[in-house]
């Protein structure tokens, strides 16, 4: 199993996709080029939500590397409208397992 990756974006209201007609043009080729990069990068993604108001978006991705994600969410082009955190994460279970013996 490749390593899970917590992925967490932010952008400005102003930089939205909703509301930003440049950002929605380029959104709209990020979203094109979604299938191609993550096979390209390895990347699987496991799910994917936003919370509008906030204009946030949180990803979980199996990928092979941190560089390996990076490289995906420059490509589709989502790093040009966002702020991006990636964080490798484990299972709480499997922490607990080691933890507890």
């Amino acid at each position: 199993m490749l390593p899970i990756f917590a992925v967490f974006m932010k952008h400005t209201p102003e930089s939205c996709p909703m509301f930003n007609t440049d950002v929605r043009n380029k959104f709209k080729e990020a979203v094109r080029a979604r299938e191609g990069a993550a096979k390209k990068h390895e990347i699987k993604i496991i799910s994917a939500y936003t919370t509008l108001l906030d204009h946030s978006v949180y990803y979980i991705v199996e990928a092979p590397s941190q560089q390996a994600v990076e490289n995906y969410f420059v490509e589709i082009g989502f790093a040009f409208w966002n702020d991006v955190g990636i964080r490798q994460a484990k299972l709480v279970e499997d922490v607990i397992k080691k933890i507890m013996g």
